[in-house]
């Protein structure tokens, strides 16, 4: 297999989570039931997600770890190449993400940082350049950034995300509370503290 497969979204987000697992896992098998035990997933909701994943190489005793990760890895389009990311907003929430162990052990790489507060670039450190804002598109296109965190104040949200996709970058992950428009061919993903508190809270 080495197409990425169209997957249901809930099913993409249980394979992200199954990654996550093998990557710690120690022993070099893993049954469906210990997946089960784990993520609190039902047997055949695991075996259901890898038959849509077009894995049918489990083994009586369980699945090959390696095998298995590798599989999820080409299946959603992680290739062995580094995919380059950037930060946007370095206030109290960007400013946690200024470590490399954010992405460690993966293929994406935090190339750059960004704030529209020139002293705020100057006095953080960071394992990754830190540049002003007005800086943001030529830096993206030097450093071939596909993807980009946006941390930036809720009222600049938009305006940062509009920057971001005309600098090029196809994929962000949206850490503001503010509901963001971006093109068809741009991928969004809302990854909210507080509305992600008011699903839990009911």
């Amino acid at each position: 297999m080495s197409a990425i497969v169209e997957l249901p979204e809930v099913t993409r987000k249980r394979m992200l989570i199954l990654q996550n697992l093998l990557q710690s896992w120690q022993s070099k098998k893993i049954t469906s039931v210990q997946i089960s035990e784990i993520t609190g997933w039902k047997d055949s909701l695991i075996r259901h997600d890898l038959w849509l994943l077009g894995y049918n190489k489990g083994i009586s005793n369980g699945y090959l770890k390696d095998d298995l990760q590798e599989a999820i890895s080409l299946a959603l389009g992680f290739e062995s190449k580094e995919v380059n990311c950037c930060i946007l907003g370095l206030n109290r929430l960007g400013a946690a993400l200024l470590d490399d162990a954010t992405t460690e052990g993966s293929v994406f790489k935090i190339k750059a940082g960004f704030d529209s507060n020139v002293n705020r670039v100057e006095i953080l450190r960071s394992t990754f350049p830190l540049y002003p804002a007005t800086e943001m598109s030529w830096v993206i296109k030097k450093e071939n950034i596909r993807l980009a965190i946006l941390t930036v104040a809720d009222k600049d949200a938009q305006v940062m995300c509009d920057r971001l996709v005309k600098a090029g970058i196809t994929g962000i992950v949206n850490m503001t509370n503010s509901v963001l428009r971006v093109p068809e061919n741009v991928k969004l993903e809302n990854l909210s503290i507080l509305n992600s508190l008011k699903i839990i809270s009911n």
